[in-house]
């Protein structure tokens, strides 16, 4: 029996999955069953020799264009197989042979069985198919109709991690292809503009579809094609292409060329100077001579396709406010101005030791501001070799450098639109990158490397450093206009040693967070091992800090943290150094002719020891290296036991 998630699933996939256990379909069944005589084969293929005649030319031709795709196929009303084609680069992939069949029983639900069931597009992802032999793929399907009755389904098949939803577009618009061809006795344009129920199949998609014959007059458009270009569906329907927008329709090229392309980018400035940035796939469909009868054209705008990069890569914030844990006055204080800054448009800079909890904060100004439901993007300055900064922030177009992606690449500046980009460890930006930053800041566009169109930004910078950025613009390593532009707002995280009070509960927190990651029980901390966490000046911040429960939390036998579990590496090097602090502290408040009697430089160097070490006598007497006898002693001669 199938398990079903806290994820939600459609109800054609419940529906699905219930049919399959109704039917005891064996989870661990096959791709494809085949059990056909070569006899029923050839009855098969007789009685559905239309079908197959008109689907053979766009089958040939949608393949050429489906790369990530294994394999295409044209499927009959009863599951059957009338014709298959793999993909181009996928000859020796999974086999799907004509005669095999789709039927729930004996593969489960796929998108195939379930659009003929549902008579709608359908597409499953990995575990929403029933049986394991589907989990690493994704299939598609949509219905072929002729005169409103289902005659079979235009199918595709692809590994998951290469195939996504929006596919199904194209798919719909080659079934939509099919169905004009097998209603041979309507005309084009008729039947694209009158046939309301195969319309509304393709009105489901979130992508705009229109398709031109083959003189550039639109035969078909989709109300959210309509939509994306800002004309009326109803009266561009029988008019060229070029006569509906005021920028010449890419489209027409295909015509001229015979060549279609998939998710190509194009950036549209229309004659009011209004730019439109698409990602588009132009299908030509060809007769049986290789003449073009028409193209198929499906388009998004750039920022749809870059929010489903950025679901996909988690670029969102995922704090907030509410996840930062103190109560101390000087971590009120920074969030005060934090929020402050989250209500303004400039750009921020945080600044603080390395393990502060920059990013946190980061992203709580983000959720805390108007573009909490859109992107933050996250890039380190410090972790991306120079050479490729700038292509990472900015981008590229195919092939502007030995190395780039023939497809190019959006950086992150433009993935970030609408929303919020964090620049963190900005002060190890190189002195030439900052130059392109400020340019960009300060002009609120850019161009890709090997480029020449020219994106708008809307973006709000977040910057941070552990640096003295002040200072590194007086040495000449940080440009003064770059940090004028960035510091408009500061932002200013105290160390953890600054805020101890804070400390107590940070630790209920992380073992909490702990007992929840490493099935323990822990209910709190003894007071001896508080006191040694007390005395650490924790160079490491609040990071330092939580490596230390976690490690503490692993290496506790009981059910609560004791002395012995706090390992804290230099832990009695970084007492001693604070010791030594305050003798030179105190030695530089003594002139140099007085000189003090050497009882009281030692009452006072006790006092010290045992402040550090909480009152412990071991502690303080390894830190002056003497026995615990002798600090008895000079506790009772100098009578420190009331202080």
């Amino acid at each position: 029996m199938v398990q079903v998630s806290a994820k939600t699933y459609p109800d054609y996939v419940l529906k699905g999955w219930r049919r399959c256990e109704e039917k005891n379909t064996d989870i661990n069944s096959g791709l494809c069953f085949f059990n056909i005589s070569s006899f029923d084969l050839n009855v098969l293929l007789t009685e559905n020799k239309d079908l197959i005649e008109r689907s053979e030319y766009v089958l040939d031709s949608l393949t050429e264009y489906m790369n990530p795709f294994i394999s295409a196929m044209l499927v009959n009303r009863n599951g059957y197989i009338l014709k298959e084609k793999k993909c181009k680069g996928h000859t020796d992939s999974v086999n799907f042979p004509v005669g095999g069949r789709f039927l729930e029983k004996f593969n489960g639900n796929t998108a195939i069985s379930t659009s003929i069931i549902e008579n709608n597009p359908v597409c499953l992802v990995g575990e929403e198919h029933y049986c394991k032999s589907y989990y690493n793929y994704t299939t598609l399907s949509v219905p072929i109709h002729s005169d409103g009755e289902i005659i079979g389904v235009f199918s595709a098949i692809g590994l998951k991690t290469n195939v996504s939803k929006s596919a199904l577009g194209m798919i719909a618009a080659a079934a939509k292809a099919i169905s004009i061809g097998f209603d041979a006795d309507k005309e084009n344009k008729q039947l694209m503009a009158k046939n309301k129920y195969e319309s509304t199949i393709v009105e489901t998609m979130i992508d705009g579809v229109l398709t031109v014959d083959k003189d550039g007059f639109i035969m078909f458009m989709n109300q959210v094609g309509a939509d994306i270009l800002g004309v009326d569906r109803e009266s561009s329907i029988g008019k060229h292409a070029a006569d509906i927008v005021d920028f010449k329709p890419v489209i027409l090229d295909v015509l001229k060329t015979g060549k279609g392309y998939v998710d190509k980018e194009f950036l549209i400035t229309k004659k009011s100077g209004e730019k439109t940035h698409f990602v588009k796939t132009a299908v030509p469909i060809k007769d049986d001579k290789g003449n073009i009868v028409t193209v198929v054209d499906t388009f998004r705008k750039i920022n749809r396709v870059n929010k489903l990069v950025n679901k996909m890569n988690g670029a969102y914030a995922n704090f907030s406010f509410d996840d930062i844990i103190g109560s101390s006055h000087k971590i009120k204080d920074c969030i005060t101005k934090a929020k402050a800054a989250a209500k303004s448009m400039s750009n921020v800079l945080i600044t603080g030791e390395s393990g502060t909890g920059k990013e946190l904060i980061a992203q709580s100004i983000h959720s805390y501001s108007q573009r909490k439901n859109q992107p933050f993007v996250s890039i380190n300055c410090g972790a991306i070799p120079r050479e490729l900064l700038e292509s990472e922030l900015f981008g590229y177009e195919p092939g502007s450098f030995t190395g780039a992606s023939k497809k190019g690449r959006t950086g992150k500046f433009e993935l970030a639109e609408g929303g919020t980009i964090f620049l963190d460890e900005i002060g190890e930006m190189p002195l030439d990158m900052q130059v392109k930053l400020l340019r960009v800041i300060q002009e609120k566009k850019l161009t890709r490397i090997g480029g020449n169109a020219v994106f708008d930004l809307d973006v709000r910078i977040i910057a941070a450093t552990n640096k003295d950025l002040f200072e590194e613009c007086r040495k000449g390593a940080f440009r003064e206009d770059l940090y004028y532009r960035i510091n408009v707002l500061h932002v200013m995280l105290p160390p953890l040693r600054e805020r101890k009070d804070d400390i107590n509960e940070l630790i209920h927190h992380f073992i909490n967070k702990l007992n929840l990651k490493l099935d323990k029980d822990i209910r709190g901390i003894s007071p001896e091992a508080m006191n040694k966490i007390m005395q650490y000046s924790w160079p490491g911040n609040v990071r330092e800090l939580e490596n230390t429960i976690e490690r503490a939390v692993n290496l506790c036998k009981t059910d609560t943290i004791t002395e012995k579990d706090i390992f804290i590496e230099n832990f009695h090097k970084d007492l001693q150094l604070s010791v030594e602090d305050t003798k030179d502290l105190t030695t530089e408040i003594i002139s140099e002719t007085e000189i003090e009697p050497l009882e009281v430089i030692e009452k006072r160097a006790i006092e010290r020891a045992l402040n550090i070490a909480g009152g412990n006598i071991t502690t303080t007497a390894n830190l002056l290296k003497v026995t615990r006898n002798t600090i008895y002693n000079k506790i009772k001669r100098y009578n420190l036991l009331s202080s």
